[in-house]
Order: structure tokens, then sequence, then C-alpha cells
């Protein structure tokens, strides 16, 4: 079935370990001036981790952020946030803080420590940042949300372990929409849960399973600036798209093209090429595989990180979704 409301663009991506290229993408976001900031996460067996920076038509130009557990380091990295200053914010599991940088990757501040007690994190995974510049940190193994000032100071939290409304099994992904409300990827439970900005439990969308509607494993939530919701359901290989009261309009599944990077490379190793056309791998290589997060913008175009493919693909907006 083809798309309905979505038409494929192109991708940005190639494997490296440096440089041009990613390493096991898992969050994507843009700033100010419509620059793509790439966080490669990179793998046990490598440490390559670093954000990546490139416009739209695929220029690379910087990176910064990688592995070491100095200042302006990180080992884990597992989410990043833009402000309104285009100061980058980066979560990192392994050091259990938040890492600053400003727009051209120069060490800002870090902060937060591993425990329990608030500020404190066990394996932080995905931030966001509301209207007013204040941080929403996913506290993953601690099952909770905090709420932090832009220099760290606790501001409040909400949520613990469990399958009730409200509660989490190893949360992942949020966003916040455009009045502040909170999304959660609930990953282990197989949910999105939706909150107020105070955290206060308004409605839940999925279950496990494969049909639309259910997920495997969602990893991140993206709410756009009129309401339409997408999922990336990492372990079904796909992106969901809802409107805004949950009712599910389409999935993504992939249409990758090869991208700039990856035509370069090939026109100077035609050997690669005859390779690729004899595995005949080409209808599989289009799809998602582990796809974590979901970018937009204001004139309609979508930003997947298709993790394991090391790509960024990317969608335009064809007509709005009927909102509820």
């Amino acid at each position: 079935m083809g798309l309905e409301n979505f038409s494929y663009s192109h991708t940005i991506g190639i494997a490296s370990f440096l440089g041009r290229g990613f390493m096991n993408p898992v969050d994507v976001r843009l700033d100010s001036k419509g620059l793509i900031f790439v966080l490669s996460r990179s793998n046990a067996a490598n440490k390559d981790v670093r954000i990546s920076v490139q416009t739209l038509d695929s220029e690379y130009l910087y990176e910064f952020g990688r592995w070491g557990t100095e200042p302006g380091q990180t080992t884990q990295p597992t989410a990043i946030a833009l402000d309104g200053d285009d100061r980058v914010y980066v979560t990192d599991e392994f050091m259990h803080n938040v890492t600053i940088f400003d727009r051209e990757g120069q060490f800002i501040d870090r902060w937060g420590e591993f425990g329990t007690g608030t500020g404190q994190f066990d394996r932080p995974s995905g931030i966001a940042i509301d209207s007013e510049g204040n941080l929403h940190v996913v506290d993953h193994l601690n099952a909770r949300i905090q709420k932090l000032a832009p220099d760290g100071a606790f501001i409040s939290s909400f949520g613990t372990f469990g399958t009730e409304p409200g509660q989490f099994n190893f949360p992942w992904g949020i966003t916040i929409d455009r009045e502040d409300g909170i999304w959660i990827a609930d990953w282990r439970n197989d949910r999105i849960q939706r909150f107020t900005p105070d955290g206060e439990f308004v409605s839940m969308l999925g279950s496990s399973g494969r049909d639309d509607g259910q997920f495997d494993r969602p990893s991140g939530v993206h709410v756009t600036s009129d309401g339409v919701v997408f999922v990336a359901d990492w372990r079904n290989d796909r992106v969901q798209v809802f409107a805004e009261d949950g009712t599910h309009t389409e999935t993504l599944i992939g249409d990758a093209t090869l991208s700039k990077w990856c035509q370069e490379f090939l026109d100077v190793n035609p050997e690669q090429a005859s390779w690729r056309e004899n595995a005949g791998l080409f209808e599989q290589e289009k799809r998602f595989w582990r796809p974590s997060a979901v970018e937009s913008t204001n004139d309609g175009l979508v930003l997947v990180a298709d993790s394991c493919r090391h790509r960024i693909q990317i969608y335009r907006r064809v007509h709005a979704l009927a909102m509820a």
C-alpha cells in the first residue's frame, strides 16, 4: 500500500566511525537555522559516539562530543535536545549525567550523578525542553521523569515502576507538545503515555503487538506543532502515525534510496556497487531497521533516525492529517 499523507524525500547517511556519516544514530534534532544534529551511539565494540552536524542537503559540517569521561566527552549517549539558544543537551546513561554544549560543540557544563535522589539519575535516556526552558529527563531505571531548571536544579518529578497508568517500565523517549504536555515512550510496557505539564496522567496509547496501534518496544515519540503524533516502533521496524486523539492514520516502513554520501562512495568504488547488486538486497535495504527517534520541521519534513542502517530517512507531509 502506498503512502497517503507522506512522500519520501531523501536519505542522509553512511556507516562511518569518524567524520561524515553515522554509527547507530539514536536521536536527531534540528536547530533554529535548520541544521541537523545527529547523535551516534555506536556499539559496545567501538568508541565512535559523537554528535554530527549537517545540512538537509547532506553538507557535512562538524562533530563533537566524542568518547571519553572528561568534560565535553560522552560514553553511552542516549538522547539530545536543543534549547531556544541552540545549546545542545546530551544525556549519557553510563555517566548518569547531562552534558551541555554550545551550538558549535564547545563544552559548557555537565551535571548529574548516579543515584535515586532528586537530580540524580540511573541511566538517563530521553530529554526534552519545555516552553519555559526547563528540561524534562527520562530517568530510565528509576522509572520517573525529572523536571530540572536549565542549570540542573531540581524542580519536580513524577512516575514509579509498574504497569498501571502513570507508572513506567524502562521508559525511554520523551517529547513535549505545543501546550507543554509530556509524552513518554514507555518502552517495556509497549505504550505511549501522555501527561499534563505538571505530570498528571492524561491518557495511554497502544498495547503489545504488531497490529496498527500496537507496539513492540517503542523507543521514541514526537508530536508536531499541529498535533500529529509519531511513534518509533523500534522492534517492529516501523514508525506509526496518529492523530492527537490516538487514531492511527498511517505507518511508515522505510523507503530509502542511496544517500548522496553513499553514491559518492560507490562512484569511486564501483566494485562495491557490483557486490551490492549481486546481493539482491535493495528492497530490504529500503526498510527501517530499528528506527529510534523522529523529528519534524514546521514546513512538513519528517526525519527518522534509522539506527541500524546508519542513516536518517526524510519524508515530506503532502497534506495535513485530519485531526479529531
